[in-house]
């Protein structure tokens, strides 16, 4: 077996054990997967007018803890800095 199987199968069961121990940290989750998706979408659309968001840990949790408000600040930002 190789290394990049037993990351994704260790995954595979770390949200398979997170799913039936806590509803909130996979609501958590799936916050932090719909605002890296979002920013992913928005980096497509608005590539031609240089305007982009890295997406990292910190964009992540920033955009699964705040949601849309989140990631229109860190744009704000992108724009101002």
């Amino acid at each position: 077996m190789s290394s990049d199987n037993f990351i994704y199968i260790t995954l595979g069961l770390l949200f398979i054990i997170l799913l039936f121990y806590n509803k909130s940290i996979l609501k958590f989750l799936f916050n932090i997967l719909l605002g890296v998706i979002f920013i992913y979408i928005s980096n497509i659309i608005l590539k031609s007018s240089g305007i982009y968001i890295n997406i990292n840990l910190f964009t992540g949790i920033f955009s699964g803890i705040l949601g849309i408000p989140g990631i229109i600040c860190l744009y704000i930002l992108q724009i101002l800095l």
